[in-house]
């Protein structure tokens, strides 16, 4: 079997729900965000995976248990580079509330998105070293997954990532993009 790698962001949480950004504080996912959990799992039965990951906060950690308890597979170890982006004085804000002048203000106090491509781009191509020949599972965040897919794409995308949503990650693609931003030599 060909290695595969997909990244799943975690369920709602309350905070989702208001539009309060949560960034690395650690709110727990709400019982829509468990119902969209194993409804990932149910949509991933079938198709081998063998592993499902997740960032350390508590709301990819326990998205990945329900998902894993749905294949009835493990859960392995946290992937700390794949936290949700720090967002500094904005986190815990509703964002709605949060004018264009003070977001362009405080944008120097953000995590830069090269940061999180630095440190999300080789753990990903990590993991497919590490489990070669399998299908991996990986939970994480909104802010974190959106900076990763537009930058496989080539493009920043219109829309963010949705709950519960499931992104199919190019191996090669990851390798090249890698290669790119210089971040490994493949």
């Amino acid at each position: 079997m060909d290695t595969a790698l997909v990244l799943i962001r975690h369920g709602l949480t309350d905070w989702n729900l208001v539009g309060r950004l949560q960034g690395r504080t650690d709110i727990p996912l709400n019982e829509t965000g468990r119902e969209q959990a194993r409804r990932v799992g149910r949509e991933l039965a079938g198709q081998g995976f063998s592993l499902v990951l997740a960032s350390p906060l508590g709301r990819a950690q326990e998205t990945a248990a329900l998902i894993a308890e749905e294949l009835n597979i493990d859960t392995g170890r946290p992937v700390p580079e794949l936290i949700e982006r720090g967002f500094g004085p904005l986190e815990g804000r509703i964002m709605a509330e949060v004018s264009d002048e003070e977001s362009a203000a405080l944008r120097d106090q953000l995590e830069p998105i090269a940061h999180i491509l630095n440190r999300a781009i080789p753990a990903l191509l990590n993991l497919c070293e590490e489990h070669a020949g399998k299908k991996v599972a990986v939970v994480s965040h909104g802010a974190t997954m959106r900076v990763i897919r537009d930058a496989l794409a080539g493009t920043k995308l219109p829309r963010g990532v949705e709950n519960g949503e499931i992104i199919q990650i190019d191996i090669q693609r990851l390798k090249e993009l890698a290669e790119e931003l210089d971040l490994v030599s493949c």
